[in-house]
């Protein structure tokens, strides 16, 4: 725990509560390098054995992911009115998933799409390092 301010505090958040918040949250956000800039987009996704998995279409976040697959993904939550809020952060490698078998199990995950269009290109993440911490306000 440390305190922002008297009426502001942080926790930090255990693996577990991580990969919880991970595990229910439908959307995040990738970073990527794209031409040596920093690049962020929103994707659906969803955790597979401790690892994050998500569909993509040609373009230049894949071509960012083939050239330098060193990334940054993020989620959290936020309550405006309270001040208050979560976040999730994840850093890694992904990888293209080419393998027919792991293809086939990926394709029985419940990963739903908010947008449409075909992705036929499976990305996997593959964490180094997992952080998180929530903002709380009044006593800690």
């Amino acid at each position: 725990m440390a305190v922002i301010d008297g009426r502001t505090w942080f926790e930090h958040l255990n693996a577990g509560e991580c990969w919880r918040l991970l595990g229910i949250t439908p959307v995040g956000r990738i970073g990527v390098l794209v031409d040596s800039a920093p690049e962020i987009y929103p994707v659906n996704y969803t955790v597979d054995r401790d690892t994050i998995v998500f569909r993509t279409a040609p373009g230049q976040k894949l071509r960012g992911l083939d050239r330098s697959p060193s990334v940054c993904f993020q989620i959290d939550g936020i309550d405006p009115e309270a001040r208050t809020g979560w976040s999730v952060l994840v850093k890694g490698r992904a990888a293209d998933v080419t393998n027919p078998d792991e293809l086939e199990h990926l394709r029985q995950l419940p990963l739903e799409y908010w947008n449409v269009g075909d992705r036929p290109n499976w990305i996997r993440i593959r964490p180094a390092e997992v952080t998180g911490r929530r903002v709380h306000r009044g006593r800690a």
